[in-house]
């Protein structure tokens, strides 16, 4: 869904309450697992033990039932006495003592990109002393720090089920369980992601051939993800043009034209997907039905031309996934 418009973010505002948007919406039955991908690039597997996220956005504060939520891209996440010790560090920066400059310049150094947002305002500072000094140590915590961290958004995006919200989390903690270290408390300033699994559910959305069908690396994460043994139904229509130099010579549908495409594994222009990113690719045409052998995250791809070209249209994907095993879900 497209992001939520003005309009209907005041709608929603004024129609529900917080409290309101929690109560009516109907706890589920069995627990919300979801996947975390953490700063380090490590992913667990964790049940979410919270009923809600609230959400400060410009329009006011959402509580968000977390059995609506599909996908969570957290933000820079700061603690109050983070937050605390970089801004007298960065005030120090303007210190006539070489000491006091030295330590808070090595503190920002430290904290790295918690502190990057406030050096690169510190750097338009009018103080030039100041000024100076922040846009040297933006260098160099950029040339030690990876750069999707550099670029975190200081707001977190929750995509649900039925638009996406941008705003800030308002706990610095999520609580989860952990089948290792049983209950935990998930600091936000560690988190990059979460995906929260489906107990079965729809989701639909249109596979770019530009996007998502010119190369065999560009798979599509539909953001659905599967439990090994759950059930899925994939169905899938449109039309792609494998030769768009010569409009309406090469057109393909679902199935695939009837000839090899790019990797010769499949025919050119047909839809295939693939459980998580390392998982074995399958056909899925313009129907797939039948139980997931793997778990994970489903991606999906239009196999590329042969005649290495970019290919244009689109396909419009539905997918159905059953309620999984209970056991699956909770390994």
């Amino acid at each position: 869904m497209g992001r939520i418009s003005l309009a209907l973010a005041l709608v929603l505002l004024s129609a529900v309450s917080p409290r309101s948007l929690a109560q009516e919406s109907t706890s589920p039955s069995r627990p919300s697992i979801a996947e975390v991908r953490f700063s380090d690039g490590s992913i667990v597997r964790m049940t979410l033990l919270q009923d809600t996220l609230d959400v400060k956005t410009r329009y006011g504060k959402l509580a968000i039932p977390v059995h609506e939520i599909r996908r969570v891209e957290f933000g820079l996440h700061v603690t109050p006495e983070m937050s605390q010790q970089i801004t007298q560090s960065i005030k120090r920066l303007a210190s006539d003592v070489y000491k006091e400059r030295d330590v808070a310049s090595k503190d920002l150094i430290q904290v790295g990109h918690f502190a990057f947002p406030l050096l690169q305002r510190a750097s338009r500072s009018s103080d030039q002393e100041v000024s100076y000094r922040a846009a040297g140590l933006i260098k160099q915590i950029s040339e030690r720090t990876s750069p999707e961290l550099l670029k975190l958004r200081e707001e977190d995006v929750i995509h649900t089920t039925e638009f996406t919200v941008i705003g800030k989390i308002m706990s610095p903690s999520l609580k989860a369980h952990s089948p290792h270290f049983g209950e935990v408390s998930l600091k936000l300033s560690e988190l990059r992601n979460m995906y929260v699994r489906q107990h079965g559910g729809k989701s639909e959305l249109t596979v770019d051939a530009a996007k998502n069908g010119s190369t065999l690396d560009q798979w599509c994460d539909t953001g659905v993800i599967v439990d090994a043994g759950q059930r899925m139904i994939v169905t899938a229509e449109g039309q792609v043009d494998l030769w768009p130099q010569g409009p309406g010579q090469y057109l393909a549908q679902p199935k695939g034209y009837n000839t090899a495409g790019k990797g010769g594994q499949f025919m050119a222009g047909a839809l295939i997907g693939r459980v998580g990113e390392n998982g074995k690719a399958f056909f899925i045409g313009d129907r797939f039905e039948g139980p997931i052998a793997e778990e994970g995250r489903l991606y999906v791809l239009i196999v590329p031309s042969p005649w290495n070209n970019a290919s244009t249209g689109s396909y419009r994907v539905r997918i159905h996934t059953d309620v999984a095993a209970v056991g699956s879900a909770q390994k």
